[in-house]
């Protein structure tokens, strides 16, 4: 896992930090299922799911601007090497998208098994 970490070069920084926030706030929605909760989750997976695509996209950047005239033959494992570490920071994205809405699955089982144990009241009952 840390070698994934140190291939997928910097954007592997930005995508842990805002999955990580994006994890907690899906943990405190689990334990505490309200609209307010979720709608901040839905907010940061997208967040989480945009910097880690900037991540995969700079480093497809750098590996292409990286290539000069001298590779020669093994422009293709350059290529496919560059891509294939940059995608570390999709798998990272991805890896925290799942683990959150888990627990959103969570919050939200808890949330429908509160609201159906509530019985309504008839206030003109007596």
């Amino acid at each position: 896992m840390g070698e994934a970490f140190r291939l997928g070069g910097w954007g592997m920084y930005p995508t842990t930090i805002v999955g990580v926030v994006l994890i907690v706030m899906a943990t405190r929605y689990a334990a505490r299922p309200d609209q307010a909760r979720l709608h901040a989750v839905r907010c940061l997976s997208v967040l989480t799911f945009f910097v880690s695509c900037l991540g995969f996209v700079t480093g497809v950047i750098k590996t292409f601007s990286s290539i000069d005239e001298s590779v020669g033959p093994e422009l293709g494992n350059f290529v496919v090497m560059g891509v294939g570490e940059s995608l570390n920071n999709l798998g990272l994205g991805l890896t925290t998208l799942v683990m959150a809405w888990a627990a959103v699955s969570v919050g939200a089982a808890r949330s429908r098994a509160s609201s159906r144990d509530a019985e309504l009241i008839d206030p003109q009952a007596r």
